[in-house]
């Protein structure tokens, strides 16, 4: 587990890496005493839990942890204060843990086991990845989709970002040159069973929903490179820079590429 802490105090940081420098799978990948300097290594690299000092001169560890979570929203946030008064502030911002100080290694010991069980029930099952070609995969596991017209029916979905995608769209998309009647209707059909039909066979059908009239995604069940994309997260910026495309094999795809392309130009400038 890489967790970072951020105290005004050096002593305290140099105690905090004695305290875990033995212990197994915990990588302390930053120690810092400016909590800007902390955002700005959170923006670049993964970090799975940050111990934040509560009372800092400037930004303290409150104001702090709201702007890591906009960064990393899974970021388990453990403070660390001398002061038990700030108790109900730090609940406030929906700390995953609290230790006063002074702390010792067995602290620190539970704090981090407790990190993890958080990190592990907030790391969803579903991963889509869309810079390039399109697939799908549960539990680390690509998954194979019989139906072509299936995989493309959830990939419109998870553009739409668990919007609704209706069958007029959904027909105009992926069949573009048939007629709108019923023998192209049961094909939307077919594609919507299959679909559940795949997610159902690895315990992923709450994923999709859908009906004779339309059909989305919860997108709270899944990761997706796209959406990571767009909350700024520098990790799929590289991931877009390295494919170039979004979504390749589909040609309805192509207006969101551009957006997409556009708003890296943004967050490079």
């Amino acid at each position: 587990m890489r967790v970072i802490i951020v105290d005004d105090e050096r002593l305290a940081l140099r105690q905090f890496e004695m305290e875990t420098e033995d212990m197994p799978g915990v990588e302390v990948a930053g120690a810092f005493t400016n909590p800007v300097d902390a955002l700005a290594y959170v923006q670049e690299h993964p970090v799975e839990a940050a111990f934040l000092d509560i009372a800092m001169p400037g930004m303290n560890g409150l104001a702090l942890a709201e702007k890591l979570r906009e960064i990393r929203p899974d970021l388990v946030v453990i403070f660390l204060t001398g002061y038990e008064q700030y108790t109900l502030d730090a609940l406030k911002v929906k700390a995953d843990y609290y230790l006063t100080k002074p702390y010792n290694k067995q602290d620190i010991t539970e704090a981090l086991e407790r990190a993890r069980l958080l990190a592990a029930r907030q790391k969803k099952r579903v991963y889509a990845r869309t810079f390039g070609r399109f697939d799908v995969f549960i539990d680390g596991e690509a998954v194979y989709f019989p139906n072509a017209k299936a995989k493309e029916l959830l990939a419109l979905c998870v553009d739409h970002r668990g919007g609704a995608v209706t069958i007029e769209e959904a027909v105009d998309k992926l069949w573009e040159n048939r007629a709108y009647d019923d023998r192209v209707k049961n094909l939307y059909r077919k594609a919507v069973m299959q679909i559940r039909q795949v997610l159902a066979e690895h315990g992923a059908e709450a994923l999709f929903s859908g009906s004779r009239g339309a059909c989305q995604i919860d997108v709270r069940q899944m990761d997706c490179d796209y959406y990571e994309f767009l909350q700024g997260n520098r990790d799929a910026l590289r991931a877009w820079q390295i494919s170039g495309s979004y979504l390749e094999e589909y040609s309805w795809a192509e207006e969101t590429g551009a957006r997409l392309e556009n708003f890296a130009e943004e967050m490079q400038g």
